[in-house]
């Protein structure tokens, strides 16, 4: 059964209500991905992945969902498609998005977005924001989700959520050990002269600067609207982790398990890309800290260096041998 069938069975008055939004915010290789496919799992809940990868590249590059089918064959988006481009274009679409929220430096854009230096008459920003507004409305709509899982991760998006008056917006900041993250990243990287010392560098400095950022939206909107949960912590205590957004966002905590014998079933995801890669799968929902056997001491100076005093604020430790729970 696909989460979207699932949640289906929520239509009626409740479905007509604004659309909650939950928008979370965190770094690639952070385990936004993970986090957000276990919500997906929650009743009345639906991963949406990274939506703004549908402007981004979704359309233009002519994506499939993560379904596996393209958008005009895929249930969900053959229905909300039409509706968000009945007024435009995809090609005007990612215009207006590049102007409101581009991808690079998002954390400089959201401050000037949050103190109304890039927002109030920016055409562009308005019309993206109702263009983003409109997508959330018609993927409820199609899905029947009552609470709409949105990992685009972006902080300039996120302040844009933030004002949204047609969605009923919440931020959950997921944060991952910076040296988890970095080392994920330098994996990817093999071992090109140069490159990988470049990129401990920008990870250690896009952690910190992209978690400075979602802090201080959730400062913004307060804790009645925003929380942080810790990768970590998901994956040892899911269904605690799960009690507390559904509490969030208003919504009954879970009556079943959340892990069965150490991994857990996700249902199909409609998401703006992945041809395939969000269809129904047991996963195990393991800790994964292969960095403290294997990033070396060099790298371990470098991310501690740049994040440490946040990255304590978060409760992680310095020791390479202390694996203790952030607060």
């Amino acid at each position: 059964m696909t989460t979207s069938l699932r949640a289906s069975a929520a239509v009626g008055p409740e479905a007509r209500r604004p659309p909650k939004i939950l928008y979370v915010l965190g770094t690639q290789r952070g385990g936004t991905t993970i986090a957000g496919r276990v919500m997906g799992q929650v009743p009345g809940f639906a991963f949406l992945g990274e939506l703004r990868k549908l402007w981004q590249v979704g359309l233009p590059e002519g994506r499939r969902c993560g379904c596996g089918k393209g958008y005009e064959a895929c249930e969900v988006w053959s229905a909300v498609l039409p509706k968000v481009l009945a007024a435009t274009d995809a090609v005007q679409a990612q215009r207006w998005q590049e102007a409101a929220a581009p991808d690079r430096r998002s954390s400089l854009r959201a401050w000037q977005l949050s103190r109304g230096g890039g927002r109030a008459g920016k055409p562009a920003v308005q019309r993206y924001e109702s263009l983003l507004a409109a997508t959330y409305v018609a993927l409820a709509e199609a899905t029947g989700a009552r609470v709409l899982v949105d990992t685009s991760k972006l902080p300039a998006d996120a302040v844009l959520v933030s004002h949204m008056g047609d969605v009923d917006p919440y931020f959950v900041e997921l944060v991952r050990d910076p040296r988890g993250t970095v080392h994920s990243a330098l994996r990817r990287s093999g071992d090109m002269a140069g490159l990988h010392a470049r990129q401990g560098v920008a990870g250690s400095a896009g952690w910190l600067v992209r978690h400075l950022a979602a802090t201080a939206l959730r400062r913004q909107v307060g804790p009645e609207r925003s929380l942080m949960v810790t990768y970590e912590r998901l994956v040892s205590d899911p269904r605690g982790v799960l009690d507390e957004i559904a509490g969030l966002v208003g919504e009954p905590p879970l009556e079943g398990p959340v892990v069965v014998d150490g991994r857990v079933a996700l249902d199909v995801a409609h998401t703006p890309i992945g041809g395939g890669r969000f269809g129904p799968a047991s996963v195990e929902l393991t800790r994964d800290d292969r960095w403290v056997g294997a990033l070396s001491t060099a790298d371990r100076v470098v991310v501690s260096a740049l994040t440490w005093p946040l990255a304590r604020h978060f409760g992680y430790r310095r020791s390479p041998l202390t694996l203790e729970e952030p607060a």
